[in-house]
């Protein structure tokens, strides 16, 4: 169970390996750049950084000019010896109704106060001094800060840049940033000067700082209140109001030039990495199909192959394969030529061994002695037919290189074949079957010969009693010709390997066989332009051959 476990497990992975998705060197590089999206996030955190600091310096800013007002103020009782007026109390009279607008501020009960936070007044800020008991001595300032002028583009090409951007990317930061404006609803102008916890802080002798929205939520206000001391005593407050968007301005602004730079990096990097990686894949492309076509489907080199000057890992790499295939080359070639030089240099010895063992039969010998001298002389006899036969496939890869071509009809040819094979195998029978009509092809009719001799010799010598049938038959815009026989199936994953020189599988000490039966019948079919396949028959009570050539078309 554990054997067939790891089997359908192994089974299982070599069917995922081959259905995964495969993806190329561009969408490898696609990927990638997926990293660089990260930039747009990096740059909004370090908007939001440099939002924070500005921030923080804002505070800074406003807690020293609160300081700064309230050290003026400090120790000058005089200046809150301000008569009570009924119009400059809060006090005693209120504004508007809460929720009310339109309403303006009442004047500074202290001009005095008023003259000096004047001269120390920020323009986009606002300044009150109160008293202890929440009466607005002086104020000065507007939250509303005039906006800047808008530069005019430098250029023409500046201008049109401009517009894109605002038609473009404009648009986005307006979506995800927020923007500053100045049309908010002013607090104070309906509930008066601010009551929150900076001012309670501030009474109580603490510096404090809050951080509110204006009734409309359009805008931010930072108040900053700082006490003012007569004596050890907490006369008063001094609160400066600002609201937060010069902040937003200056990040928004970082924002926008660090995310254009990104941008324009990222364009710029996608362009030119798409390129990279389209010029890779086509070198990559354009090695493969040499090396491809530097080899023919038989495994044969067939040509020399290029390597390319390019001073690089891809130029090392089909340097590389040009030496290899040379290599290839010459081994081939020496293997070619070794059968008939094997062949060659055996012949002498082979012939002295059998001429010695012919006057040894003619002394006379012991029986057993006799015995072994004919064991001798079948060892020597298939040894011959090895010889012969390794002789007739180099002989044959010559001829099909300088034999010529005809037309001739295959029908003729098959049948006296067949007429051959039943005088040559008289215990075997034969079954014919050829279409009606002619069948020509181009090529030539003693070599077709020779491959049907080829494949009748493996079906009966595999046959197991039925008769081998031969068909002959047109398919298409090709012949089709059969040779079938009943016997033991061909073993899985042979199908493919039994046209290639030297493989068999025929069991161990079956005769003198090298397995070249097939690999002539191949080359024959190459020569005439057409294929070959072995299979089982459907029902798995044999084999079949098929050899499909084409027919000759006028």
């Amino acid at each position: 169970m554990t054997a067939q476990r790891a089997m359908g497990d192994g089974r299982i992975a070599d069917a995922l390996r081959r259905h995964a998705p495969t993806l190329g060197i561009r969408a490898q590089l696609a990927l990638v750049l997926t990293v660089f999206l990260a930039l747009p996030w990096l740059g909004y955190q370090y908007a939001r950084e440099i939002e924070r600091l500005l921030q923080s310096a804002q505070d800074r800013a406003l807690s020293g000019t609160a300081q700064a007002i309230a050290t003026a103020l400090d120790d000058r009782p005089r200046l809150f010896d301000t008569p009570a007026d009924p119009i400059a109390s809060f006090a005693r009279e209120r504004i508007a109704d809460e929720g009310s607008a339109g309403v303006a501020l009442p004047p500074s009960a202290s001009p005095e106060i008023e003259q000096i936070i004047r001269g120390l007044s920020r323009i986009d800020a606002r300044i009150w001094v109160v008293d202890r008991d929440l009466t607005v001595l002086a104020h000065t300032g507007s939250l509303r800060r005039k906006p800047p002028p808008e530069a005019p583009p430098a250029s023409t090409l500046g201008a049109i840049w401009q517009t894109v951007e605002r038609a473009t990317v404009g648009r986005l930061y307006t979506l995800f940033l927020e923007q500053p404006t100045e049309d908010f609803r002013d607090e104070a102008a309906v509930r008066g000067p601010p009551r929150g916890r900076d001012i309670e802080g501030a009474l109580a002798g603490i510096l404090t700082f809050d951080r509110r929205r204006t009734l409309d939520g359009k805008a931010v206000v930072v108040a900053a209140a700082n006490p003012i001391w007569i004596g050890d005593r907490v006369e008063g407050a001094v609160v400066v109001e600002q609201t937060t968007n010069r902040v937003l301005a200056e990040r928004n602004l970082a924002f926008e030039r660090l995310f254009n730079i990104v941008l324009a990096v990222l364009l710029l990097g996608s362009v030119a990495l798409t390129l990279f990686a389209s010029r890779l894949s086509s070198r990559i492309r354009r090695l493969r199909d040499d090396a491809e076509a530097a080899i023919d489907a038989n495994g044969r080199v067939q040509g020399a192959f290029a390597g390319v000057d390019a001073h690089d890992e891809i130029g090392d790499l089909s340097r590389s394969f040009a030496s290899v295939l040379a290599r290839l080359s010459d081994y081939a070639a020496y293997q070619e030529k070794m059968a008939g030089r094997l062949s060659h240099e055996l012949r002498t010895p082979i012939a002295v061994v059998r001429s010695s063992l012919e006057n040894l039969q003619q002394q006379p010998l012991a029986s057993d002695a006799r015995i072994y001298i004919e064991r001798a002389q079948g060892g020597l006899s298939r040894l011959s037919a090895i010889l012969t036969r390794m002789t007739e496939a180099a002989r044959l890869e010559q001829a099909l290189q300088e034999a010529s071509r005809e037309r001739y009809d295959v029908a003729p040819v098959v049948v006296a074949c067949v007429d051959g094979y039943r005088a040559a195998y008289p215990d075997v029978p034969f079954d014919l079957a050829i279409a009606e009509g002619t069948l020509v092809v181009e090529g030539a009719p003693d070599l077709l010969a020779q491959m049907l001799d080829k494949l009748v010799s493996n079906a009966v010598e595999f046959r197991s009693g039925a008769p081998v049938a031969i068909v002959v038959e047109r398919a298409g815009d090709a012949v089709r010709m059969s040779v079938s026989n009943a016997g033991p199936p061909l073993p899985a994953g042979m199908q493919a390997r039994l046209f290639d020189s030297m493989v068999s599988v025929r069991p161990q000490g079956g005769g003198a066989h090298l397995g070249l039966g097939l690999y002539v019948a191949r080359m024959i079919a190459q020569f005439h332009g057409g294929s070959i396949d072995v299979a089982n028959r459907s029902d798995g009570s044999g084999v079949v051959v098929s050899v499909r050539i084409p027919l000759e078309s006028r």
